[in-house]
């Protein structure tokens, strides 16, 4: 277990340094993590597996989670904008207040998890098809 920069994750130690902005953290594994409010604007989660992080608040714009495992993660208050969920796993997370305009969820599967509390224009559903409920 590290301790870096006020979160504990159990990972390889030489993937630490890529929770960064546009980090690449393709295979990552964290459980119990708190990375709320950080700013990881662009930063590649895919094929990742993330059990109980929160992400309240964090700057996840154009993030990238493309065929990642999400159980019990928050994304309260998130900045989600452009990013990609495709063929992802969520089960039991939470969108609640979250910014999800642009971000697609193609052939995401979604146990528990519902993205109606969150912001939602141009957002592409795990049906294909596009939410436009809250463009102006």
């Amino acid at each position: 277990m590290f301790v870096i920069a006020n979160f504990a994750y159990a990972q390889d130690a030489d993937k630490s340094e890529e929770m960064r902005m546009l980090g690449d953290c393709r295979g990552c594994s964290f459980e119990d993590v708190d990375f709320s409010e950080l700013r990881l604007t662009g930063i590649n989660l895919k094929e990742s597996r993330l059990s109980a992080v929160d992400f309240h608040a964090a700057q996840l714009s154009i993030a990238v989670f493309i065929g990642s495992v999400l159980r019990d993660v928050n994304f309260a208050s998130a900045n989600l904008r452009g990013a990609s969920f495709t063929g992802a796993t969520l089960i039991n997370v939470s969108f609640e207040g979250a910014d999800l305009r642009g971000a697609v969820f193609e052939g995401a599967l979604m146990e528990n998890t519902d993205l109606q509390p969150a912001l939602l224009c141009n957002t592409q559903m795990p049906n294909d098809l596009m939410d436009n409920s809250d463009c102006n």
